[in-house]
């Protein structure tokens, strides 16, 4: 079934979704969370925005055990068609999110829209009673994640999960572990790389669609929001911020100052987010923590370095590798390797400083590989979260702390300065 409602302005759509509003309209949709269902019923979830990143969601949230996508929504027709095959049966669709959120039968929602949307949407989710998956970065704003955290705690009952998938994969949390137990002695750097080579650009269709009346001038600004700044925090914050949560973590704080450097350097094709990124961090202790990422080159790909007095952990997102330095404190070459495999298991340790490592055998089960991937595990533990009433790992105050990372870094790439936490 459809309830699309084509031609409502963009004005309409952002000015009846204020605070007041939106509770009117709709808090007597709100479904009652006293008694959690069990772990053989089925939930009721609803994806909004089922583009790249939602199609991605998607795929993880129909394999995960008693879960049904029962409600989609979309403004983009080819976006919401695709999406209502890969779920398979008759989910309602819609155009307008309120109109989803009306739905009294939803458990929870998931909402990957772009940035500057994410707000506005959880908000409401809130407010209409659903628990809520919202993709990263948080919010658009700072004062935006602080209203956010407002809301979230006036809605104790609700459950709101910032989607950090890469933060619940065997191998991270390893990471983490070595970090703080001592194995690496005291963390004073880390260094994290997103390297790819690519304009990031996305092919746009052919479509009659018109995006004015929600905000977008054209096609190309619906497609390839992450260009422009007017939707988007760019690469710090659709790939940085995945590693600096990772970071906070790693350090158990905050970071005190940072600043850094960007550009619009290789791609002159129209964006104005950055092309490449160089951003350190100055954590309150003296450690810090450097981001780059470029869109020129591949190399080191996606990798996080962790360096400690005692041995260094450079890991990515399905092996890492530990090595241990001769003497603790002084300048050496490193001392063999101890490959870490997906499973946070060690595989092998070698001699002789060997910086190619091994390889590692991948799970062969279809079980096995659900385990091993990061949107399953995150929407997995989601749902878990849903069903037994507990606080997600990455709530709404470990996604502002996040958030507030990059937000600070992108205005201190703009601004020329060193911003202070």
């Amino acid at each position: 079934m459809s309830e699309r409602k084509k031609g409502f302005s963009r004005r309409k759509f952002i000015g009846t979704t204020g605070l007041g509003v939106a509770g009117l309209m709709l808090g007597t949709s709100a479904k009652s969370f006293g008694a959690i269902k069990g772990a053989n019923e089925s939930l009721n979830v609803g994806l909004i925005g089922p583009g790249s990143q939602g199609t991605t969601l998607l795929r993880s949230l129909i394999t995960v055990p008693n879960v049904k996508v029962t409600a989609l929504c979309d403004i983009f027709e080819p976006n919401l068609s695709k999406a209502v095959k890969l779920v398979g049966g008759e989910p309602k669709t819609y155009q307008d999110y309120r109109k989803l959120l009306e739905n009294k039968d939803l458990d929870a929602v998931a909402i990957a829209v772009p940035l500057h949307m994410h707000f506005e949407i959880a908000q409401a989710a809130l407010q209409a009673g659903r628990n809520v998956y919202l993709e990263k970065t948080m919010c658009y704003s700072i004062e935006q994640c602080d209203k956010l955290v407002q809301l979230k705690n006036a809605h104790p009952s609700q459950r709101l999960q910032v989607g950090y998938q890469r933060h619940y994969l065997p191998v991270v949390k390893k990471a983490i572990e070595m970090s703080k137990d001592g194995a690496l002695g005291q963390v004073t750097d880390i260094r994290c790389m997103w390297h790819r080579n690519g304009s990031w650009r996305r092919p746009v269709p052919k479509s009659d669609f018109d995006p004015r009346p929600y905000g977008y001038p054209d096609l190309e600004h619906l497609i390839n929001w992450r260009m422009y700044k007017t939707y988007s925090g760019g690469l710090m914050a659709e790939l940085g911020s995945h590693m600096m949560q990772i970071v906070n973590l790693i350090y158990g704080k905050m970071p005190a100052a940072v600043t850094g450097f960007g550009g619009i350097d290789f791609y002159k094709d129209g964006r104005d987010t950055y092309d490449d990124v160089s951003v350190i961090y100055k954590y309150p202790e003296g450690q810090r923590a450097i981001f780059t990422s470029l869109t020129t080159n591949a190399h080191d790909g996606e990798r996080i370095q962790i360096m400690g007095t005692e041995g260094t952990l450079n890991f990515g997102w399905s092996d890492a590798l530990y090595y241990r330095e001769k003497e603790a404190g002084t300048q050496t070459k490193e001392e063999g390797a101890t490959v870490i495999g997906s499973t946070g298991e060690t595989m092998k340790t070698t001699t002789g400083g060997d910086q190619k490592g091994t390889k590692v055998d991948t799970p062969q089960s279809a079980q096995d590989r659900r385990r091993m991937d990061a949107g399953y595990l995150a929407m997995e533990s989601f749902i878990n979260c849903v069903r037994d009433g507990k606080n997600p790992e990455v709530d709404v105050n470990e996604g502002r702390k996040s958030a507030i990372c990059i937000l600070k870094a992108n205005q201190a790439m703009e601004e020329g300065k060193v911003m202070k936490f």
